[in-house]
């Protein structure tokens, strides 16, 4: 998946004129090259505050000298690098193929053979990097490419030295959590046998289409590598003793790479195996062209399903389909000078200063935010306003779900809103308008959402889905076609692992606010005796919430925990309740469905029971006030969801004022998020927004935007991290988490946890 350049992108970079954009992120940009012998390259070019870096400069040059000491079939070869360069750069051999996490999620899992021939490949690829003294540190699904010829692993960006440590911080976690080693979720040095225990991790995929840890947020991750078993159900006979050996808690149980390689064997068994029995290499497709590949013998030929293979050749044709070179022309001075508007500059040209760039960018954000400008001094009305026809007209999507009307509803009503005062803006230089999909909350659903929206070129960025699993399943449609979207409702990071550069998340992970809930009993003086129930039907963010809470409130504020588990359709809710009231709890949290809670409520209140009581975030805005009545009063929900007309800021202040003159209504719960997610959203697309008229923004371009964005929202700082998801500096947190409480057959907002802690600090 690819993109023309674009008019700041140089054409050149040392031996490598650039002809597409393979994708960017917040370090830089990776290019589709070639060189003078017609070899493809991605050139990966650094920008910004790291290319200054005397640190990171120290990293790449690291990063460069290592992955060219390694010379496995398997491994993407470096091309050429120069970390010295204004913009260091790094060139690999250009592999077209999609990712192993590309194809299962796109195709489900790999048949049994196809995987174990893929395991061993993988292995041949980390027992040369292994021999080299290396160790990758990350391989996981994302970093490995299928090709006609075979897989590559690539990523060199965190590999070392096994005895390198001058450049890593003790205790910093270096990998993909869900994928990466035990010791390394403690902050421990990785070693060969932790690259093989991530091996472990990508065969599981493979077999199973699932991560071996499940999904959700990093913390959530790292905490079931260290402590829980693998889920490896589905996976063969003939594979699950290796994977199991692979997954090891301790390093000293896990085979090395060697082992795997050769225990690895086409015809599925896993013992008996020795070095002189191992499988020839090249064993990926009888008919591989290209790459000199070696004739794999017949009985292991790798025979992946129909719809990759497709895949695989679908994608090498489009990647290899480059489009020809404009010719540039050199001016007096000598430098190159693009032909055409549209032609990427050089990079030996002069570039403009940083004085002029920052006017243009000034110039641009203005104009985009409605003042005046000298572009937009022509063509206008007798009131002086550019007449509508002569403005473009681009469309903001909002991905919704059918099952979860209060969200949607309220996103759909902040995107209306956010709209409308755009449209009021006199002078504006282009017109929005909202277009609303439903999906039914299911993949097949999601998926034929965002294709729509992404089929239509006027849809320039999306807010939403509002669900989980739409988010996890629309994600990879919309990072395909490099069109961002921001779910202000949802709370697990499982979209970045096909969608790292599009998708965003302004809610606060899920797993965190359960946490949350035993620093609201400690601020308040109520962190006593606690009964937590975790009932699975609510799933796995409410599975999360609980293992944090019980660890948080026992191991970190050293109360007194009582955890009780009820299984799904079992109906031992009531029981579990009672035997938790006959131990003498004096506070109780339970973290369960809607109906659910709504019945503990009222088994609670008839035995009498008057200590603090929570419930799961995922309810506040439901009927759960309602519901409960009288048996509800005094509850509490901790979310990162405010009231916004319980907020004192001006900007919600007028939030509030504009919600309910245009829907005769306060604001109702996730509305503001909803409203700054998109705010934020269109504050960026302005910066995109060609000065030319008639020339288009580039999609991508917002996605960059985004990951490097600042947004202040009525009552936080917007910031992504590294996974795309709502991050805070310090303790900024406490600002934004509320404490609500039913009352009245209503959620009230009683204050953020930074509120509530300078009230108890007064009193005491």
């Amino acid at each position: 998946m690819s993109e023309p350049l674009r008019p700041a992108d140089p054409s050149r970079i040392a031996g490598f004129r650039l002809l597409r954009r393979l994708g960017a992120g917040g370090m830089g940009v990776v290019y589709l090259g070639r060189d003078e012998d017609g070899t493809l390259a991605a050139v990966k070019v650094i920008r910004g505050d790291s290319a200054h870096d005397p640190a990171f400069r120290a990293r790449f040059t690291r990063e460069a000298d290592l992955a060219q000491r390694v010379t496995s079939r398997w491994v993407v070869p470096v091309l050429g690098a120069d970390a010295q360069a204004d913009e260091p750069w790094l060139a690999t051999a250009f592999v077209p193929g999609p990712s192993l996490a590309e194809a299962v999620a796109a195709h489900g899992p790999l048949p049994p053979a196809a995987a174990r021939s893929l395991g061993r490949l993988l292995a041949d690829a980390l027992a040369d990097l292994h021999a080299a003294g290396l160790v990758h540190r990350d391989v996981k699904p994302g970093n490995v490419l299928l090709a006609l010829d075979g897989p590559r692993l690539i990523d060199f960006g965190v590999a070392r030295a096994e005895d390198d440590t001058a450049l890593t911080a003790s205790g910093m976690v270096v990998g993909s959590p869900g994928f990466l080693s035990p010791e390394q979720a403690r902050g421990e040095p990785a070693t060969p046998a932790s690259d093989v225990f991530a091996l472990g991790g990508v065969l599981a995929y493979s077999l199973t289409g699932r991560p071996p840890f499940g999904t959700g947020a990093p913390e959530a991750l790292l905490y079931r590598t260290v402590h829980d078993e693998p889920g490896l159900e589905g996976i063969d006979d003939g594979s699950l003793a290796l994977v199991s050996r692979c997954l090891s808690k301790d390093p000293a149980d896990r085979p090395t790479a060697r082992d795997v390689r050769h225990l690895l064997a086409d015809d599925g068994t896993l013992d008996g195996a020795s070095a002189d029995d191992a499988p020839p290499d090249g064993a990926w497709a009888s008919d591989a062209p290209g790459g000199g590949a070696r004739p794999p013998a017949p009985d292991s030929v790798l025979h992946l399903p129909d719809a990759i293979a497709r895949m695989i050749a679908a994608r090498s044709a489009e990647g290899l389909a480059v489009p020809g070179i404009e010719p540039t022309e050199i001016d007096g001075s000598g430098s190159a000078t693009a032909t055409t508007g549209d032609e990427p500059r050089d990079a030996t040209a002069p570039r403009p200063n940083r004085r002029r760039l920052l006017l243009a960018g000034g110039a641009l954000l203005l104009a985009g935010a409605g003042a005046g400008a000298a572009a937009l001094l022509t063509g206008r009305d007798d009131d002086g306003e550019e007449p509508a026809a002569a403005r473009p007209v681009y469309t903001l999507g909002v991905h919704v779900t059918d099952s979860a009307e209060p969200i949607s509803r309220v996103s759909e009503r902040a995107a209306l809103l956010a709209v409308a005062q755009h449209n009021a803006v006199r002078n504006r230089r282009y017109d929005l308008k909202v277009r609303v999909l439903r999906d039914r909350g299911d993949v097949a659903g999601a998926q034929d959402v965002a294709g729509r929206f992404t089929a239509d070129r006027n849809v320039v960025a999306v807010l939403g889905p509002v669900t989980e699993l739409p988010m996890r399943s629309a994600a990879k449609v919309y990072g395909q076609a490099g069109l961002t979207h921001v779910s202000s409702s949802t709370g697990q990071l499982d979209y970045f692992v096909t969608s790292p550069t599009a998708s965003f998340q302004t809610g606060v992970a899920h797993v965190a606010l359960g946490g949350w809930i035993a620093l609201h009993a400690l601020i308040t003086g109520r962190l006593g005796h606690i009964g937590v129930v975790l009932d699975r039907s609510g799933g796995t963010t409410v599975q999360d919430q609980a293992s944090l809470l019980v660890r948080q409130w026992r191991d970190t504020l050293g109360g007194r925990v009582v955890p009780r588990v009820v299984a799904e359709e079992t109906g031992d809710a009531p029981d579990t309740v009672r035997g938790l009231l006959a131990s003498g709890v004096t506070a109780f949290a339970y973290l369960g469905p809607l109906d659910a809670t709504v019945a503990a409520a009222r088994q609670l209140a008839t035995a009498g029971f008057t200590g603090p009581r929570w419930m799961q975030h995922l309810l506040y805005g439901s009927e759960f006030p309602s519901l409960a009545g009288a048996a509800g009063e005094g509850w509490y929900v901790v979310d990162s969801a405010a009231d916004p007309s319980a907020l004192t800021t001006e900007a919600a202040r007028d939030f509030t004022a504009a919600w309910r003159a245009r829907y005769r209504a306060s604001p109702e719960p996730y509305a503001a998020e909803a409203y700054d997610s998109v705010r934020m959203l269109l504050g960026e697309f302005a910066r995109t927004v060609p000065a030319k008229r008639g020339a288009r923004p580039a999609r991508a371009e917002l996605g960059e935007r985004m990951a490097k964005a600042t947004y202040q929202g009525m009552d936080r700082t917007y910031t992504f991290g590294d996974y795309h998801q709502f991050t805070s500096e310090g303790e900024g947190w406490m600002t934004s988490t509320y404490v609500h409480e039913a009352h009245n057959g209503r959620f009230r907002q009683l204050g953020s946890l930074a509120d509530l802690q300078a009230a108890a600090g007064a009193e005491g």
